[in-house]
């Protein structure tokens, strides 16, 4: 009976170990690839003549640095107009910082600001 008692509370420790072990790593986790892209799409240096074409692609996605900022590397199309030239289209590759931020309505959402 004993042991029997004891194996129980060993798995019921370890379901409860795997379970709060994925609440974690949702909760640390860095952003998904959908993610990455709306925020990107949503900053404001694409809100002032600069356009960015689809498709995004994420080259590099790394890991939290000290500021509490992930670093996200993407490679897309970017269109503006030249004084000169007029419309102007080129691949670009860029680096984002994203972190989470509140919105109007109180929910998590992440936000990206261009590496200088």
């Amino acid at each position: 009976m004993r042991n029997r008692a004891t194996w129980y509370l060993a798995v019921a420790l370890m379901i409860a170990a795997v379970f709060s072990y994925s609440g974690c790593t949702r909760l640390f986790g860095g952003p998904s690839d959908q993610d990455a892209i709306k925020a990107i799409n949503e900053n404001e240096f694409f809100k002032h003549g600069i356009v960015l074409q689809s498709p995004i692609v994420i080259l590099k996605k790394d890991s939290r640095n000290k500021k509490g900022l992930w670093p996200v590397k993407i490679k897309a199309k970017i269109s503006y107009v030249d004084v000169k030239k007029g419309q102007v289209t080129v691949d670009q590759s860029m680096v984002f910082y994203l972190y989470k931020a509140k919105d109007s309505s109180g929910k998590d959402t992440w936000k990206a600001t261009l590496k200088p």
